[in-house]
């Protein structure tokens, strides 16, 4: 059974790093996102993902926002206070890599909903990756850019062929 923080102690570990409150908002609303989408998948599922694991790490993701490689650094936070498994779905919430296989997991549900979440507003996946690709000016960051916008579109294909739900509309779904 993995180590997983409960609501409560995510939101201890957020203020006692000095977590953006506008970082902590944006984080609870992709922590709703993500356990939508992780209760239609278990629903459908035998065995589906684990709930408490996609709420803490969705709650978690940002942790580190506003330094250097805020997935890694943020990562090692959570990895420090003993949660390594909520530790790796952080560190993949910006760069992940999928396949296309099914079933997706408990990484990739938090990061398709981070991606359907900006600031504290609700987007299209497509949206959120064109609004960076056009603004974007780095070319190694472009390519890495359109690389994870892949991957993301991967993630939502998969999503909707198991559930036979629209993402965005699965995203927003009422409780």
């Amino acid at each position: 059974m993995p180590n997983i923080p409960t609501p409560e102690q995510c939101e201890q570990l957020l203020s006692s790093h000095n977590t953006p409150e506008a970082s902590i908002k944006h984080s609870r609303i992709v922590r709703d996102v993500a356990r939508r989408i992780g209760r239609d998948l278990k629903w459908l599922r035998d065995r589906g993902p684990n709930l408490a694991l996609i709420t803490a790490a969705a709650l978690l993701h940002d942790i580190a926002k506003g330094q250097p490689e805020h997935a890694s650094a943020g990562a090692e936070i959570v990895r420090k206070h003993g949660y390594g498994e909520v530790a790796d779905i952080i560190a993949a919430h910006n760069n992940i890599e999928y396949s296309g296989e099914l079933p997706v997991t408990e990484k990739e549900i938090v990061f398709i909903a981070d991606k359907l979440v900006k600031g504290e507003q609700m987007v299209t996946v497509v949206y959120m990756f064109d609004h960076k690709i056009k603004s974007c000016t780095d070319a190694r960051l472009l390519s890495q850019l359109k690389h994870s916008k892949e991957n993301a579109l991967r993630i939502k294909t998969s999503i909707e062929q198991e559930t036979g739900k629209n993402l965005e509309e699965l995203a927003i779904a009422e409780e």
